[in-house]
């Protein structure tokens, strides 16, 4: 549950390093890992949207067998 946010936090530690060595070659080389961090941020938002929608259904399941004893 942890990968995705750790690979964007190094992503964007890497850019970051890129824009503060200050050499314009360097600066240009950060949009690079800038645009990968993008597509990286919309499927860790799905994978967030997906993981709650399976707790809730689970949540759902196990309430509705905890009050309808067979």
């Amino acid at each position: 549950m942890m990968a995705g946010h750790t690979l964007l936090k190094v992503i964007a530690g890497f850019s970051w390093t890129l824009v503060a060595v200050g050499n314009f070659i360097f600066v240009l080389m950060h949009l690079v890992p800038t645009l990968i961090l993008i597509p990286l941020f919309f499927l860790e938002s799905a994978v967030a949207v997906i993981q709650s929608f399976v707790f809730t259904v689970l949540i759902c399941i196990y309430i509705n067998d905890a009050l309808n004893l067979h």
